[in-house]
């Protein structure tokens, strides 16, 4: 004697919305969440700030690298979103 399994849609309008709202919950954990444009900017200005200790510690060896460092510390602070 064998059996089939057949697979189906949910018929219930209850079930159907449990299962789409658990599945709907787990990709929404999954995914990071969008950072605020406040956060934005405090991490390129540390990122700023980093670019500029590192020019400073190679001022003295290649000024010219460091003024390349300072400009593009200065931009990368000012992009826009």
């Amino acid at each position: 004697m064998s059996h089939a399994i057949t697979s189906g849609s949910f018929r219930e309008p209850l079930i159907s919305r449990a299962v789409q709202t658990f599945v709907s919950g787990l990709f929404s954990r999954a995914q990071p969440a969008t950072p605020t444009r406040t956060d934005r900017l405090r991490v390129r200005a540390q990122e700023a700030e980093d670019v500029r200790d590192l020019a400073r510690s190679v001022e003295r060896q290649s000024p010219g690298f460091a003024a390349d460092l300072y400009a593009a510390a200065l931009r990368h602070e000012g992009l826009d979103d």
